[in-house]
């Protein structure tokens, strides 16, 4: 169930103080050495009693719908509601079109609502004549089907930031009689999909949702796959199939048993037979440019076309390392309605492309605890929080998609973490956001490295530490988790079994891993992901203090990439939160224990705004390429070698190394 589950400061405290007993840590007061720098005097005094929930992200200008209400004659009633009074909107909408591979919505026509130019409202209607979509002009299939299914795009003005707010939705209606003058209804609409995940050599799972609970079922050619259950949610397992063969499918949905187009589908080879074409991508949380490259907190423009270039290119799955959306916020309605949009963008390809989320740091749900700096009267100390169980991040962005569950080799991973003194800490379920699978001759493993994720928020009246390890280091003292950027010992034992595992594979020939945060990063998040350091002083000012709660990073990170570079057969790490491209060869000129080469490779381009490179870190030397530019990555394997081909999103070659698994002396592969 959907809802915004604040915690109150009882259920808030009470959780806080069960957690820092539990690590043996005090919170009646921060001793001022717990603390670097000239702010630490500030805060030696403070407690969680001066701490109060507060709302963060929580206020978006649709606050209802927009939605269609039913049929005046053959027009639709659109309805929505504002946080804040807007001018007259309008509606573009259309046809949705399938060409090969991709899906698009063709907004041919424009409704606009009925309001003098001098009038603004928070309650809109707006009618849509559906009947002009059924000219002999303009017709797709209308007529013939007696209705269908039309896409629509809401552009409202937003007064807060002078800009045209976008939301995409579509709904399917009926029509009994001739056009214009027939009867016209809303129908069952599914609102999401159908989407392809889980892919094996035998069996696919299709999943899709609908906007009122429904049956539903798969249709093969000669077979029916059925979930009888009425459910807005469905996840259809389609098995008993044969390996690396193509399929057609229709899923069938709502009393009217609707059907939607024949879609392909594409079964993996036998585990070990064959290789495997991958795109890799990560960062399409909205970007700077307004309308659709910020909608709905998701830089719609960039990423799918990212997502077409991919599906042009044939690739067999695509891995998405985090920061899908905006994100960071209390709500949880507002957090799954960007998750929402995010669905929208990739249900383009979806459909026949299955796609691997992993969690990133905008993936940010939770609680924000707010406290005035002391001796500064308006200043204030914001801390956020994952939550607990079912309102965890992990719980609620699992329940969003369909990924592996765990190890593909069946090692559990534990829900709980050693503290810092060895005591054992329940954390949230990993859920579906730490996970392997094997395609072909490959193992994939996705890292979640935001896990039970805690820091330090800064708007225009909050505190700026001399440095982020300063104010990150006082909220883990305060409310507990974990440092961005930090594997905790029970996912990094995950980690070496899963690995050891697929070394000893013999149907694996190669292993990729991928998460959101860099170890090694090179430009625009030296100050945390696996580095904590001070930008523009290259490794001087890593992180390594075992006094600071979770402080060890340097020596985590080596014990993360010592795991990684003890198998020959890890080709690359893959991550993003650095805006950016860059390939950089980590191997023992960086650290003695490093035995074998791994790849580096920073792909942050799927969206969000660009970071410039830092040239003064120590691997300086190492890294082979850097882009600031909007990218995607394709992978080849085959049992010989492993490729690279760095595409923009306009379609030019950025990077292409013919051999990822040829190592030269200068970092570049030969």
């Amino acid at each position: 169930m959907r809802r915004n589950s604040v915690l109150t400061l009882a259920t808030v405290l009470l959780v806080v103080f069960a957690h820092a007993v539990a690590c043996g840590e005090a919170v009646d007061s921060i001793a001022s050495d717990d603390l670097q720098g000239t702010t630490a005097h500030c805060f030696q005094d403070i407690t969680m009693d001066d701490f109060q929930p507060i709302e963060f992200n929580a206020d978006r200008l649709l606050v209802k719908g927009p939605s269609v209400i039913g049929f005046e004659g053959p027009r639709a009633i659109i309805e929505f509601e504002t946080s804040v009074p807007t001018p007259a909107a309008v509606i573009h909408f259309g046809p949705i079109t399938l060409a090969g591979d991709v899906r698009e919505a063709l907004f041919r026509k424009v409704a606009g609502e009925e309001l003098e130019s001098s009038e603004t409202a928070t309650v809109h209607r707006i009618e849509v004549n559906v009947s002009r979509l059924e000219s002999s002009s303009y017709d797709l299939h209308y007529i013939e089907d007696g209705g269908g299914e039309v896409a629509y795009r809401v552009e409202v003005y937003d007064p807060r930031w002078g800009s045209a707010g976008l939301y995409d939705r579509r709904f399917r209606y009926t029509r009994e009689g001739p056009r214009k003058t027939g009867e016209y209804a809303l129908a069952l609409t599914m609102t999401f999909g159908p989407f392809i995940d889980l892919v094996g050599p035998d069996s696919f799972v299709i999943s899709w949702e609908t906007d009122v609970p429904a049956h539903g079922a798969v249709i093969l050619a000669d077979r029916t796959f059925a979930d009888p259950d009425v459910s807005l949610t469905h996840e259809v397992v389609v098995d008993g199939l044969l390996p690396d063969s193509e399929y057609e499918y229709r899923v069938r949905y709502g009393p009217d048993d609707a059907q939607t187009r024949v879609f392909r589908a594409r079964t993996a080879p036998e585990e070990g037979a064959g290789g495997c074409r991958f795109a890799y991508a990560s960062d399409s949380r909205g970007g700077a440019g307004g309308c659709e490259h910020s909608l709905e907190g998701v830089n719609h423009a960039t990423f799918k076309a990212i997502l077409a270039g991919a599906v042009s290119k044939e690739v067999d799955l695509m891995l998405f390392g985090g920061d899908l959306i905006d994100g960071y916020t209390t709500s949880e309605e507002a957090f799954r309605s960007e998750l929402d949009s995010w669905k929208r963008a990739v249900g383009m390809v979806a459909f026949s492309l299955p796609i691997y989320e992993g969690v990133g740091n905008h993936e940010q749900l939770g609680d924000y605890l707010s406290a005035p700096e002391p001796g500064h009267p308006g200043n204030r100390f914001i801390v956020h929080r994952d939550r607990e169980g079912a309102e965890s991040l992990e719980s609620v962005f699992s329940s969003e998609f369909t990924n592996p569950t765990g190890s593909c080799y069946g090692f559990s991973l534990r829900a709980e973490e050693r503290a810092l003194d060895g005591a054992v800490v329940a954390g949230p379920d990993y859920a579906e956001t730490v996970y392997s699978f094997n395609r072909g001759n490959c193992h994939f493993i996705s890292i979640n490295t935001n896990y039970w994720f805690t820091g330090v928020m800064y708007d225009g009246t909050t505190v700026r530490f001399p440095s982020d390890q300063e104010g990150t280091a006082l909220a883990l003292r305060l409310v507990g988790g974990n440092r961005e950027g930090y594997v905790l010992p029970y996912q990094l034992e995950w980690l070496e079994q899963d690995v050891a595992a697929a070394e000893a594979d013999e149907n694996i020939d190669w292993i990729f891993v991928f998460s959101h945060e860099p170890a090694f990063p090179n430009g625009g998040h030296l100050y945390d992901a696996m580095f904590w350091g001070q930008p523009g002083k290259g490794h001087e000012g890593g992180l390594n203090d075992h006094a600071v709660p979770l402080g060890d990073v340097i020596d985590m990170r080596n014990r993360f990439w010592g795991v990684l570079a003890h198998s020959p057969k890890v080709v690359a790490f893959m991550c993003g939160d650095e805006h950016n491209y860059s390939r950089t060869l980590i191997d023992t000129d960086i650290d003695p224990g490093f035995a074998h080469p791994v790849w580096h490779i920073v792909s942050g381009g799927a969206g969000a705004p660009f970071y410039a490179q830092d040239t003064s870190v120590t691997w300086v030397d190492k890294v082979a390429a850097f882009a600031p530019v909007n990218h995607y990555c394709v992978f080849d394997a085959d049992h010989e070698k492993v490729s690279l081909r760095v595409y923009s999103a306009n379609g030019a070659l950025l990077d292409e190394v013919p051999d990822l698994t040829t190592y030269g002396t200068t970092g570049a592969s030969e």
